[in-house]
């Protein structure tokens, strides 16, 4: 992890999206945020260590091979906790599994990465599945303010590596679905302080509610028990990811509902 200075921080920006303004001041703490984005290998850690001894009451039913299995079923006792079911919303799935866009899979009752892609941000997860991960590392989810903050340091910086646009050496963005990168391999996009994909690759879940500028932490939207969307920022690897969504302050046009997993959308752990 990354300490990121305590003090007043720039955030927001009156020259971009409407929610971006208006333009403030806010104090945080010092805080450490990941330098990487949190990996399919990572991720497999957890959920290997999560069930534990039950993970053999799980399996895959058609194809073995993850990364290939399109109308893939997980049966067995935990399975709801790896599946998409929007008929089950109060069941907190943790990862869409059965999404033939997540890069992990079940082989011989334990959890595996699609060959070549271990280091690659782990996506399909949902917020409730970000948010158990970083307390299993005896973390928590980054706030919005806590994000921003790292993104555009105490200069305000438009991108977590400057004022100057982004190119391919700095950032992964405008691929196709799903053509998600190694973490960390573009260093001349990271920030001073060295965090890594700040703008491309995924978009990452935050702790915060999706609610108006200016950011204030003691009006509820921190409240994790809070029903509605959930912010994620930091622009995605997609060929719609424009330059423009790849400044720190852009915090729109991202998928935010909290019950399922996103292709586009990883995470990171801060404390």
């Amino acid at each position: 992890m990354v300490r990121i200075a305590g003090g007043t921080y720039t955030l927001g920006s009156d020259g971009g999206y409407p929610d971006e303004r208006p333009v403030h001041r806010v104090a945080l703490e010092a805080f450490l945020i990941d330098r990487y984005e949190v990996t399919n290998a990572q991720f497999v850690a957890f959920l290997q260590a999560l069930l534990g001894d039950r993970s053999h009451e799980i399996r895959l039913v058609g194809r073995a091979a993850p990364g290939t299995a399109d109308g893939r079923v997980i049966q067995g006792r935990d399975a709801w906790l790896l599946m998409e079911d929007l008929a089950a919303p109060r069941r907190q799935t943790l990862v869409a599994l059965n999404d033939g866009d997540s890069r992990i899979g079940i082989e011989g009752g334990r959890f595996v990465v699609q060959p070549g892609f271990e280091q690659h941000p782990v996506n399909e997860v949902t917020w409730e599945g970000a948010r158990r991960y970083c307390a299993w590392r005896g973390a928590r989810l980054p706030t919005e303010a806590e994000w921003e903050a790292a993104a555009r340091g105490r200069d305000g910086r438009t991108y977590p590596w400057g004022d100057e646009p982004p190119t391919p050496e700095r950032a992964v963005f405008g691929r196709r679905s799903n053509e998600t990168d190694v973490v960390g391999r573009r260093p001349a996009g990271a920030t001073p302080e060295g965090v890594h994909d700040l703008a491309g690759n995924v978009a990452e879940w935050t702790s915060s509610l999706h609610r108006p500028y200016p950011y204030r932490r003691d009006n509820g939207r921190e409240d994790p028990e809070t029903a509605g969307e959930r912010v994620t920022r930091g622009g995605d690897h997609v060929f719609d990811s424009a330059p423009e969504k790849l400044r720190g302050a852009f915090r729109a046009g991202f998928s935010r509902a909290v019950l399922v997993g996103h292709r586009h959308i990883g995470f990171r752990c801060a404390r």
